[in-house]
């Protein structure tokens, strides 16, 4: 689909409801397919990620239903968005059939590699492939969550050096019992001591998650043991609340001298199904704050936001360098964001750190574009590792937007792990056409580019979109941006 996302005719102004969380949603649902008895999810983000997930878990042996606030079902899926009241969750209480056919996570990292931990409780080998989107997710490294599964007694086969798809696991739990079991004997521990599983979360926070959530399905203890390098903390933090309102027991023990990260211990006590609803999405949400921040004199509220453990919503302390001033409601009532009429005079560059807020990344740098001074964003070399080379990619059509090289650059040339983008508060001409490159993030930065360049642009892709956001071209509508397709 190309889409035609027109300049900014006057201030974004209203009150509109982001996405459910992304991040919370696909760890709800996948706790109560592993859960014993009934869940039930209100408000679960209706995204492609989401429907990947429910369809690989009902492969798994999980029966789950959607439903309309009336209690009529409903298929799953992203053109049911927004008749979708809640989800209802027949677990398969750790005790996963064995699927007979590949599962296929479509172009969903989380899904896949959450997933990939799942199914070493299976008595049968389980096969994973992606057959839409080999260029995507079927490039994304996951030999680091393999090396620990293999610790684990776990067979594994995959593609290449760094473990891509498709990939085959063959676990059970007998070849998982005795495996801890000859780890404890080599490491001389006591008996039920936690066995440690070293995994490294330098290239993502979801291998460890993977581990954590696995964990309370064992026979014994272990402890998740994070070493080289911790991406994404925010996220290991969104995992352990999930799992505390669970009732699963985590604890934080010493760090190792070869880790970077407490020991995560977690008690084998699996899990039981629960009510639960879903708060409003930061990473959507920031690209809607983005959007406002780059039009002077815009007054935006976006709803159901809340202090929980998502680090995108350090997007405000980025924004409130721009002079713009944000306002916690209480409750649902979300955020309000108001956006000085000249930012010339409030803001000249500033430094984030990326890593604490990486799915907002994008967003900021959309802001960015069009903000007098320079913004650095550090600690993003794992977005080279997403739906696509999130730090490259965006840069080349950032630098196609402005013609010129200077607008923004990463750092170190080799492998980056810093953005910096130099502002150009007069805007662009725009007039052209952009490629959304296939990533739902780029295409919501280059949206927010679109609404500062003089002629518009037209985004190729602009479909992706739904993969984290189905309706965030209607959100521009409802903000007064036509938004068209041609």
């Amino acid at each position: 689909m190309r889409l035609f996302v027109p300049p900014a005719a006057a201030p974004l102004l209203g009150t509109v409801d982001p996405p459910s969380s992304k991040n919370y949603t696909t760890r709800f649902i996948l706790v109560a397919c592993l859960a014993q008895g009934r869940s039930v999810i209100h408000k679960p983000a209706v995204q492609e990620d989401a429907v990947a997930l429910v369809h690989c878990c009902r492969q798994f042996g999980a029966q789950i239903v959607a439903r309309r606030a009336d209690g009529a079902p409903v298929d799953f899926s992203v053109a049911n968005a927004a008749s979708i009241d809640r989800l209802e969750v027949e677990g398969f209480g750790g005790q996963p059939r064995t699927p007979e056919q590949p599962v296929d996570p479509a172009n969903a990292g989380t899904v896949l590699r959450l997933l990939l931990a799942t199914a070493v409780l299976c008595d049968g080998p389980v096969t994973f492939e992606t057959k839409d989107f080999a260029h995507s997710l079927g490039k994304r490294p996951n030999r680091h969550l393999l090396d620990a599964l293999r610790l684990m007694g776990v067979e594994v086969s995959a593609r290449g050096d760094e473990g891509m798809l498709p990939i085959r696991l063959h676990g059970g739990r007998e070849r998982l019992r005795a495996a801890l079991a000859a780890r404890r004997r080599a490491l001389d521990l006591a008996p039920h001591e936690p066995v440690p599983i070293p995994v490294s979360a330098s290239v993502s926070s979801q291998f460890a998650s993977a581990l954590l959530f696995l964990a309370p399905l064992l026979d014994d203890p272990i402890a998740v043991r994070i070493v080289d390098e911790l991406r994404s903390e925010p996220l290991i933090d969104t995992t352990l609340a999930v799992l505390r309102d669970s009732g699963v027991h985590v604890t934080k023990h010493e760090i190792a001298p070869e880790a970077v990260y407490p020991d995560l211990v977690v008690e084998p006590a699996g899990y039981t199904g629960r009510t639960c609803a879903v708060n409003g999405d930061w990473p959507g949400s920031a690209a809607i704050f983005a959007a406002a921040a780059a039009v002077p004199g815009s007054d935006i509220t976006v709803r159901r936001l809340h202090r929980d453990e998502q680090g995108e919503k350090l997007c405000l302390e980025y924004f409130a360098d721009f002079g713009c001033r944000a306002e916690w409601l209480g409750g649902d009532d979300g955020v309000r964001l108001r956006v000085p009429h000249n930012p010339a005079f409030a803001y000249d560059g500033t430094v984030l750190i990326g890593d604490l807020c990486t799915d907002a990344v994008l967003a900021m740098m959309g802001a960015a574009a069009v903000a007098p001074g320079m913004s650095t964003f550090t600690g993003i070399g794992n977005l080279q590792f997403k739906e696509c080379d999130r730090v490259r990619e965006p840069i080349a059509e950032l630098r196609r937007v402005a013609g010129a090289d200077a607008i923004a650059r990463w750092l170190p040339d080799d492998n980056p792990d810093a953005i910096e983008v130099q502002g150009r508060p007069e805007g662009f001409s725009g007039g052209i056409e952009v490629d959304g490159r296939g990533d739902h993030r780029v295409i919501m930065m280059l949206s927010i580019v679109a609404l500062r360049c003089r002629d518009g642009l037209t985004i190729t892709g602009a479909e992706h979109v739904a993969k984290s956001f189905p309706g965030w071209f209607d959100t521009l509508r409802a903000l007064g941006i036509g938004c068209r397709e041609v």
